[in-house]
């Protein structure tokens, strides 16, 4: 068995109710694990103004007085809450600031534009919570930050913290979920994280190019690294166009630097038990599926050609962030050449206006076979994923990804570009043990020549359920994700003794 740790998560997003993309998901469901191993987790989250305190059950935590905590030049007042029932090794504590965080959302405003405050909100969440440990009595193991916005956490611990001050060793671990993400700032703007000027002037641990660069920092910094697949790991040192301009500065860290595959939680992403969708299905039971899609042509005003039970054409499913990374532009210039062949879409996602409005016009004229929301549904994402023949995920670059797994789970296979937490997961479907459909070049004629493979499939209904049944055989639980934290939390405390 695994030595007990202490660990303070330090995160901007929690699902499901802080949530942009995948961050939320696995912050969620790798702490919970690790705290069904035994461990006990602490997370840390901002007290965003969209939360709903009440629905949410966060209320005061009544055994700490409020604080008052410099920022920059300013001083703001703090106050720390918690959620859910005080039982249990997984706690959430939310730090509420009413000058930074009440009234506002995760990273952007409605006009879809990062803050200008964004290190000021960075730096308070990082400073409350490391001051957590010592205001709890509660000597802290590991310090997990997750990307670049919590980075500072890891800053302050090796600029502010001796072993004294900060009960525990503390060793740090960074998990990058996405590296294009960074927090580039002019130098000065060191100032606002009470930090001296020198780290952001060469050779300063801040300094990159010129510029600040928040996660250059915290890769340089933390005890150990890691990302979250170990394809997205060794294409971001190997290849500048994953590496985002911090190939060099990973490749430095050697084996201090690894990928974790990430899970899916199967308690949420379950067909057999999923409350969301018209009828529940297994892989024992397939037909269950056949209603799913009824449904959401249905409620989507969608026409699927050919019989209820067996479309003449795929209907296809997109969930996700509608951004280039993300290949959205492989897909629209297909969508009226492959409706034309009695394909439908059912489309779900916010992200860059010029692709929402690209798709907005396409669902305008052909209503009947493609449906586009521009929303977060979360209860709509459950039912596209099983109510599609086939889950598309054409994206340029994915560290990991989710949305690939909940899919093989619902068994919709997923068309996915080879790269890498796609390429960790999906196995094409002219292997043997295929469960999806893989292309390589990123272009529209790439992505098309896979779906017309596809296409060729479905009309072989045995081989595409065998192909259904294998997928839905996959295991992407956390157990194993957990236990391979464990190890690097085992190298992290190493790393710090010898420090020290």
């Amino acid at each position: 068995m695994p030595t007990k740790r202490n660990i303070l998560m330090v995160t901007a997003e929690l699902a499901p109710w802080a949530k942009v993309g995948g961050l939320g998901d696995v912050a969620q469901a790798l702490s919970a694990a690790l705290a069904g191993r035994g461990h006990d987790v602490r997370v840390v989250l901002p007290l965003y103004g969209h939360l709903d305190r009440a629905r949410l059950g966060i209320r005061p935590l009544k055994k700490l007085p409020p604080l008052a905590l410099r920022v920059g030049q300013k001083v703001h007042d703090v106050r720390f809450h918690v959620q859910g029932p005080p039982a249990g090794r997984l706690k959430i504590y939310l730090v509420e600031c009413e000058d930074l965080f009440a009234g506002r959302g995760i990273y952007t405003g409605p006009d879809g534009k990062g803050f200008a405050d964004s290190l000021e909100r960075a730096s308070l969440h990082a400073q409350a919570a490391l001051l957590l440990p010592r205001l709890l009595g509660w000597p802290v193991d590991v310090v997990h930050a997750h990307d670049a916005e919590a980075v500072p956490a890891l800053l302050y611990r090796d600029h502010w913290y001796t072993g004294r001050d900060l009960p525990g060793p503390a060793a740090t671990v960074l998990t990058i979920h996405n590296l294009a993400h960074q927090e580039i700032h002019l130098p000065d703007r060191v100032l606002d994280l009470g930090l001296p000027r020198s780290l952001a002037v060469y050779p300063g641990l801040l300094e990159f190019h010129g510029r600040m660069n928040l996660l250059k920092a915290g890769i340089a910094s933390a005890d150990r690294v890691n990302t979250v697949s170990p394809t997205y790991a060794r294409e971001t040192v190997a290849d500048p166009a994953y590496g985002c301009g911090l190939e060099g500065v990973l490749g430095a860290r050697g084996a201090g630097y690894s990928g974790i595959l990430n899970g899916a939680d199967d308690e949420v992403w379950d067909p057999l038990r999923d409350p969301h969708l018209a009828e529940n299905y297994g892989p024992a039971r397939l037909a269950g599926k056949d209603a799913c899609r009824a449904a959401l042509a249905d409620e989507l005003g969608l026409a699927v050609p050919g019989n209820p039970g067996r479309p003449d054409k795929p209907l296809c499913g997109f969930v996700g962030r509608l951004v280039h990374q993300k290949g959205v532009d492989l897909l629209i210039p297909l969508l009226e050449r492959l409706v034309g062949d009695g394909f439908t879409f059912a489309v779900l996602g916010t992200g860059d206006r010029d692709l929402e409005a690209a798709l907005d016009a396409v669902a305008a004229r052909m209503p009947d076979a493609v449906s586009f929301t521009r929303v977060f549904d979360e209860a709509l994402a459950h039912r596209i994923y099983a109510g599609c023949d086939l889950f598309l995920m054409p994206s340029l670059f994915e560290p990991c990804g989710l949305s690939q797994m909940y899919a093989l789970k619902y068994g919709s296979p997923p068309v996915v570009r080879r790269t890498g937490g796609l390429a960790d997961t999906v196995v094409d479907a002219d292997d043997a043990a295929g469960t999806g459909f893989v292309f390589d070049q990123a272009r529209p004629e790439a992505l098309l020549a896979c779906l017309r493979r596809a296409e060729a499939l479905w009309d072989d209904p045995d081989r595409w359920a065998a192909l259904q049944v294998r997928g839905m055989g996959c295991e992407f639980g956390w157990s194993r994700a957990a236990a391979s934290y464990e190890d690097v939390y085992l190298q992290a405390l190493e790393a710090r003794t010898i420090r020290a």
